[in-house]
């Protein structure tokens, strides 16, 4: 009986068109973002040759005020040679262009690692790593970091083609890497809140059906659960597979011999009175996407189980959904880079720091806020401790909620 109704169950959902609409939703965003938006997208990483002539043009220009107005001297109140300055920029970016325009990217890639062409464009990402920054340079820097430990990783991986859109971060594995790492990933754990705010209460208009199924209360729910956690990772895994098959035709698969820049809290006990500061190593690809999928996998099911609880409180799907997301996106009313506790808790205990996966693994989510406790294994702690709680909530409220009390004036 209950293999035959997790089979039913799973066939219910594959055709249920609240569930199809919301996918053909998905696989268009794909698409446009595939087609549309990655092709012309600029990064951080992106090259204009044009632009940089453009700049060469104003770099002779400025040369040759200097040699008219015999300024090519030391200049003592700068503290530094502009003309000297200026020649060496006007070296390096000439060079940049030439191995740009010969694709020859090791190089292109060793030049910019000199620091002084890489074009600083304002950290951009999203809204947590712009808003109320209290230490912008420290950003940057941290960005340039992070950004020369990938050019090296690149150089070192002797087996792996540098091409340009291997620069940008435009192949496949960089892609589904960098859309994990942004607040985008919270789209995961939203198609398991939206799959899943219906699995018990859909069943209100079959009440004298499953009123009379020789099923116990409580395994129904059970079984509902886990059908609708099922079919969220299969969809998952089918988009997954959609969206890598398409940027690899585009811009190639990648590699997964890269590695993933990450952020760790500083060796040295005492950096600089009391304040620590940041060191940056880097983690396999591999890895890092073993970790986001296994977090991913508490996550959906820590929100199937709590919206069975809120389905058998409310029997209303828009309900569950609507309560459901504003529990995902709650940690965006009170976060802020200088807030570490909250109403007396440390936010490192609150599972809401942690639906922000990508960040937490890759360090991004401590150094934020500062708060060296935030790591992927107390995450895994908290979130499973979460969970015990939630299955415990379930249970008393499917003993108060029963069947007959659910259906009842359905």
């Amino acid at each position: 009986m209950n293999k035959s109704m997790m089979v039913h169950e799973f066939k219910m959902m594959l055709r249920s068109k609240k569930n199809i609409l919301f996918i053909i939703a998905l696989i268009s965003l794909i698409l446009s973002y595939c087609f549309l938006v990655l092709p012309t997208k600029e990064t951080p990483d992106s090259f204009d040759p044009e632009v940089t002539k453009h700049e060469l043009d104003n770099l002779e220009a400025v040369r040759q005020g200097m040699i008219d107005r015999g300024g090519t001297g030391f200049n003592n109140m700068a503290g530094y040679a502009p003309y000297a300055e200026n020649a060496y920029q006007q070296k390096l970016k000439s060079r940049l262009v030439t191995a740009f325009e010969d694709k020859n990217f090791s190089r292109f890639i060793e030049l910019r690692m000199k620091g002084n062409v890489f074009n600083e464009m304002r950290v951009s990402r999203d809204w947590m790593l712009i808003a109320n920054a209290p230490f912008p340079a420290h950003d940057q820097g941290r960005e340039n970091s992070l950004r020369n430990l990938r050019y090296q990783d690149y150089l070192e991986s002797e087996d792996v083609p540098i091409t340009y859109e291997l620069i940008e971060q435009k192949t496949a594995i960089q892609t589904i890497v960098n859309f994990l790492l942004g607040t985008t990933a919270f789209m995961v754990i939203l198609c398991a809140i939206y799959f899943s705010s219906d699995m018990i209460s859909k069943d209100r208009q079959y009440r004298s059906v499953l009123q009379g199924a020789p099923i116990g209360w409580y395994r129904m729910i059970n079984t509902k659960s886990f059908v609708a956690f099922s079919y969220t990772l299969f969809v998952l895994l089918g988009l997954l597979i959609l969206t890598v098959i398409i940027i690899s035709i585009q811009n190639g698969f990648g590699s997964l011999k890269l590695s993933v820049p990450i952020t760790i809290p500083s060796t040295q006990p005492d950096d600089y009175f009391g304040y620590r500061f940041n060191e940056y190593d880097t983690m396999p690809m591999t890895k890092f996407l073993l970790l986001a999928f296994g977090i991913i996998a508490i996550l959906v099911f820590l929100f199937v189980r709590l919206n069975a609880i809120l389905s058998l409180l409310f029997k209303n799907s828009w309900l569950v959904l609507m309560i459901s997301s504003v529990i995902l996106f709650s940690e965006r009313i009170y976060y802020s880079r200088t807030l570490t506790e909250l109403f007396g808790i440390e936010i490192s205990n609150l599972p809401q720091t942690y639906f922000d996966f990508g960040r937490v693994i890759s360090g991004e989510k401590y150094y934020l806020v500062h708060l060296e406790s935030i790591t992927y294994e107390k995450g895994i702690l908290v979130l499973l401790a979460t969970i015990l709680v939630v299955e415990i909530v379930l249970f008393i409220v499917s003993r108060i909620v029963n069947k007959r009390r659910f259906y009842q004036g359905a």
